[in-house]
């Protein structure tokens, strides 16, 4: 039984709130059918443009999907794509470009130490062939793409969906700026051979399955990183 709507707060947020109480006290799983909206607005006394509205919001988030003769159903959350869809939303300034970097260190430095517990043959000749492009090629948008396939074949080395999902939304909304990140940086003399001794080294310590080492190397590297951004926006260089 659904909970009566109290009609001093917004009226979509109360209908979610009370389809996610539904969902739980009826132990719902993906795949199964929530109730109609006409029985939904019954239940609730609202109206159904009300439940109509609520959906929606569920809907975009992908926490639900409204299948033509079937109803609707409840989906399995997928974290990636629900973040994702909010990203656009966001503008990258240089304080939050420091504070996505830091998020990373914290985040991709447990991916590095569980990559180094079970990384296969598989994932290694991924990394390592991201690391040949990177360091080989000299078109900017080519050498972007093979550092981001670095750290999405280093999280898949881990063996752990959700990290992997939760750095493919920090990576992706890092990944509008990157390109130009990296013309700032390699402005500076050194940071591009820095960089690539540091992405060897962190894939040197998970071929050598050190997780300490090469959580270590990883926190490293993003410690730089975050130094030389720094040193970028100081110089006025931040376009």
């Amino acid at each position: 039984m659904l909970e009566p709507i109290n009609k001093n707060y917004r009226m979509f947020e109360q209908i979610i709130t009370r389809i996610h109480n539904y969902i739980v006290t009826n132990h719902l799983q993906p795949g199964d059918k929530l109730m109609t909206e006409r029985e939904m607005a019954e239940l609730l006394q609202v109206s159904r443009s009300s439940v109509r509205e609520a959906l929606r919001v569920l809907e975009m988030i992908d926490c639900i999907q409204s299948k033509p003769g079937e109803g609707t159903i409840l989906k399995s959350p997928d974290l990636s794509k629900m973040i994702t869809r909010f990203l656009p939303f966001f503008s990258i300034t240089p304080v939050a470009a420091v504070e996505f970097l830091e998020t990373r260190r914290i985040l991709e430095g447990g991916i590095a130490k569980l990559a180094a517990q079970r990384r296969t043959r598989k994932d290694l000749n991924l990394m390592k062939q991201s690391l040949d492009l990177m360091n080989t090629t000299s078109e900017l948008e080519v050498q972007t793409q093979a550092d981001l396939n670095f750290h999405f074949y280093m999280a898949n080395a881990a063996k752990n969906k959700t990290l992997s999902d939760f750095l493919f939304v920090v990576s992706d909304n890092l990944r509008q700026n990157l390109y130009t990140n990296r013309l700032r940086f390699y402005s500076i003399p050194g940071v591009y051979k820095e960089l690539s001794e540091q992405h060897m080294s962190i894939y040197q310590a998970i071929k050598d399955q050190d997780p300490e080492r090469a959580q270590r190397e990883l926190e490293s590297k993003l410690d730089y990183t975050i130094d030389v951004l720094k040193k970028v926006t100081e110089s006025g260089r931040w376009l």
